[in-house]
């Protein structure tokens, strides 16, 4: 039987909070349009489950409250049985009536917060105050009971732990402005704001209002961990962590401290680096100080990005709209970017995403957007800053950079010292690590300047953590479709402007498939970099203390290792993998069986490889659904890249040479994944012999990869003999080799057809290699403009089609041909003088050229 003092006890213990009427309609109207975190739920259970879970929050506030208490009924989420400091008098949620008031006069706050979490139950803690009517403080003001430092004393004499989780609502998007504004003074500052603006807050932004669970704080560990701390000084630390997280959880969302654009121009025109250069660049030019400062004040104005909320929402609005128009869904690694969402807690985060259509500067800041994240600042072509898209794009979050810096010693330093300015600020920022768009689907190399620019910030910076997230943006049908294949068969690239656009429109009425946004492992910079210093040898040392040529040689690491990342978690489309079983089939048509056939032989290597195969191409039991793979067929046939021919039971299919090209761009998003394998089985096939000795098999593919090195993206944490031996372990064990000692053969039968697929993969770079080699011989005439050689190798190469030396169309290409003249570079067989090509050095002939033919054409099957 109960005792009397413990049902005494029991009756002290306040009920959860009962909302009246009038409360429950204002509930259900305005409450229930929160967007809560997806995980919030899941959170908040796992930790009830482990212990007694205590709601922290920052600032007082009733509406908070009301707005929790509504969300936990919801959810069936633990309730709050005491809260503290509202001073709501019939609204006190300690009881009903007398027995409230009594409990309000009889039982100091602590006493009744040590009863509550002793009994069980849940409890939420405002931390502070807003600041007082008129104050100029930016932060809260202290409570007058420590009830931290009584949840501590609690925690030292109870064995079940305290779960503090902070709770972060938000009710407006703006961020907190640098200088305080006349609103501020009279109803606190945004962030912190008074009961008057909170209401108002409210009021205007309760639809898109947002719900944020910070990591639980386990109260028992710290102290476990800290015990020579006392119960103050605890409190005072465990006081810090929390609001820093829900500070960092609130800067996620609306972005850091706002400054206006004319301070950060100022505060970068004063640092003491800038002035150096200004007074540089005036004594270079022969002009006053003032008249330079006037120059690069001009040049920030242009760069500098002036993103607006208003403009960030409305064009979310549209967008939407727009996805629902022009594709079947926007797939989204959410995994992934609950990762990016927890580096942001802590770093300035720079968002490196591929780069294949101009729609990549929308998408990512439109997904970050509709999840409750600050959209980045985005470096773009100063070609995309015409009327009236430039100005848009801007207020969106895009500053705008010269594609070219030469001739200009004071800009690339304005350039620099925005980005550095940027990251110090806590801006999250992102650019194209490619450069320009990838017109054949493949990754491009990258370029190294901005990336340099954010290695030499983040290596300055030594209180700024930095951390890089690598980012494939995938499509299973790229609107660019058609000005690619006319620039990739030797046309001129046509410049952006609002005529092209308009024309564009035309993709509403279109479907373009699935649209995919995947993260890559997030890269922390400090590790990054301590981590190739070791290796280098200097332990101890940062990269700002190591040689120049060793910085060069980490940038560019770091921008290798990023774009290997961005191929990782590439997703293998319907599209991409139905056009690389097209075009890797060597016979004029395909039936659809054949098709489903190879998309499955495929797909078994793919998953091998742990690539990210779109959710929609397997069934339940693991079949491939034919249904997905007949869809993507359809979206071919819509855009005329394939012809069916029903002449039989089933369909055959087709392409037309003229199309092929096209095809090849989504074959091309995937082909990495195959590329060390396709080497091997060149390099295999090639021998007429049945057993390949592994030392000259090696020899053989080491040189084909040092051929295609401009052409595909390697892996970074290997050597090559590592690289090779771990594919050769990986297709002997999918059965596609046999390996005896240091001998290797293809396996006969239906595996040997894998290998020959790989092979043939290559082909059309084997053959825009060997029409690039037979066009050096026009550079023994004479020096030649690149562009005319271009030209004339193009031309050429149309004559070696029809004489049915290349025997595949799409091998004409233009871009094919800028890899393979790099490839010439490198052997020393022409060399680039500007924009004019010359005869190389290790040239003296043409029999130089002839005798290298052979070993081309020995790969072409």
């Amino acid at each position: 039987m109960t005792n009397l003092p413990e049902l005494a006890r029991r009756s002290a213990t306040p009920a959860p909070y009962a909302p009246n009427a009038i409360l429950r309609w204002l509930y259900r109207r305005f409450f229930a349009h929160i967007r809560v975190d997806e995980n919030w739920s899941r959170g908040v259970r796992e930790a009830a489950s482990e212990g007694v879970v205590v709601y922290v929050m920052r600032s007082l506030s009733f509406l908070d409250f009301l707005c929790l208490d509504f969300l936990l009924k919801k959810f069936g989420l633990p309730l709050v049985r005491f809260v503290n400091d509202l001073g709501l008098w019939i609204l006190e949620p300690f009881g009903k009536g007398e027995r409230r008031l009594s409990l309000r006069r009889q039982i100091p706050e602590a006493e009744a917060l040590e009863r509550t979490v002793g009994d069980g139950f849940s409890a939420l803690l405002f931390l502070r105050r807003p600041p007082k009517l008129g104050s100029k403080a930016r932060r809260g003001r202290d409570l007058d009971v420590d009830l931290i430092e009584t949840l501590v004393a609690k925690q030292r004499v109870s064995d079940r732990p305290i779960l503090l989780v902070p709770q972060t609502f938000v009710w407006s998007k703006q961020p907190e402005t640098a200088t305080p504004s006349l609103l501020d003074l009279l109803f606190g500052p945004v962030q912190w704001p008074g009961r008057v603006r909170v209401f108002f807050q409210f009021l205007l932004n309760y639809r898109d209002a947002k719900l944020r669970s910070g990591e639980p704080f386990n109260l028992g560990e710290f102290l476990d961990k800290n015990p020579e701390l006392t119960d103050s000084e605890a409190a005072a630390k465990v006081r810090y962590a929390l609001l820093r997280r829900m500070e960092r959880d609130r800067a996620v969302i609306i972005g850091p401290m706002k400054k206006t654009t004319a301070r950060i121009q100022d505060e970068i025109l004063r640092s003491p680096r800038v002035r150096g250069h200004i007074e540089h660049y005036a004594e270079e030019k022969g002009i006053p100080y003032s008249k330079a400062e006037d120059v690069a004040r001009k040049q920030l104005q242009k760069l500098c990005a002036k993103q607006s909320l208003f403009v960030v929402d409305l064009m979310h609005r549209f967008l939407t709209w727009m996805w629902s128009k022009m594709y079947d869904g926007v797939v989204l690694d959410k995994e992934g970017l609950e990762r990016v969402r927890d580096a942001a807690r802590d770093a300035s985060l720079v968002l490196l995403p591929s780069h294949k259509s101009h729609i990549d500067y929308l998408v990512l800041s439109d997904q970050l957007y509709a999840h409750a994240m600050m959209p980045p600042l985005i470096a773009a072509g100063e070609n995309l800053s015409f009327f009236p898209i430039g100005p848009l794009l801007r207020r969106g979050g895009a500053y705008f950079i010269r594609r070219s810096f030469h001739g200009d010693s004071l800009y690339p330093v304005i350039v620099e010292a925005y980005m550095r300015k940027l990251i110090a600020e806590g801006f999250t920022v992102e650019f194209f690590l490619e450069g320009g768009r990838s017109r054949t689907g493949k990754a491009l190399p990258p370029k190294y300047g901005l990336l340099s620019m954010v290695v030499d910030s983040a290596t300055k910076l030594r209180q700024t953590k930095v951390k890089l997230v690598p980012i494939s943006i995938g499509y299973e049908r790229i609107i660019e479709e058609r000005s690619f294949v006319h620039e990739l068969s030797g046309g001129d690239k046509q410049s952006e402007n609002m005529g092209g656009l308009l024309k564009s429109s035309s993709v509403l009425r279109s479907k373009w498939g699935r649209l995919y946004v995947q993260f890559g492992d997030i890269i922390d910079f400090d590790e990054f970099a301590s981590n190739l210093v070791q290796r280098q040898g200097s332990a101890g040392a940062t990269i700002a203390e190591i040689g120049e040529q060793q910085q060069r040689a980490a940038v560019r690491a770091l921008a290798h290792k990023v774009m290997y990342s961005i191929n990782e978690v590439t997703v293998v489309t319907p599209a991409a993998l139905v056009a690389t079983a097209l075009l890797s089939h060597q016979k004029r048509g395909m039936t659809r069986e054949s098709l489903l056939n190879a998309c499955e032989s495929l797909m078994q290597t793919l998953e091998k490889m742990n690539a990210r195969v779109a959710h929609q191409l397997r069934v339940g039991d693991g079949r491939i659904r034919e249904d997905t793979i007949d869809e993507a067929v359809a979206l071919f046939l819509d855009a005329r890249l394939i012809v069916a021919h029903d002449t039989g039971p089933e369909p055959i299919y087709t392409i037309d040479s003229e199309r092929r090209i096209a095809l090849e761009y989504y074959q091309n998003t995937i082909i990495h994944f195959f590329v060390p394998r396709a080497l091997v089985s060149a390099a295999l096939l090639v021998d007429k012999q049945q057993w390949a000795d592994r030392p000259r098999l090696n020899d053989r593919v080491q040189q084909l990869s040092r051929l295609f090195k401009h052409e595909f993206i390697f892996r970074t944490d290997a050597t090559f003999d590592q690289i090779f031996d771990d594919t050769l372990g990986a297709m002997a064990e999918d059965g596609e080799i046999e390996i005896r000692h240091d001998q290797i053969q293809a396996t006969e039968g239906v595996k040997r057809h894998r290998l020959e697929r790989y092979a043939v993969m290559l082909q059309t770079f084997f053959e825009s290699y060997l029409l690039a080699l037979r066009g050096a011989e026009i550079v023994l005439d004479g020096p030649i403009p690149k562009k005319d050689w271009y030209k004339r190798t193009l031309a050429l190469g149309q004559q070696m089609y029809l004489a049915g030396e290349i025997e595949r169309r799409e091998s004409l290409s233009k871009l094919k041909l800028e890899t393979a003249l790099k490839a010439l570079q490198d052997y020393q067989l022409v060399q680039l003088n500007g924009d004019t090509l010359e005869r190389g050095e290790g040239v003296d002939g043409v029999s130089v050229l002839h005798a290298l033919e052979p070993k081309l054409t020995g790969f072409l099957r």
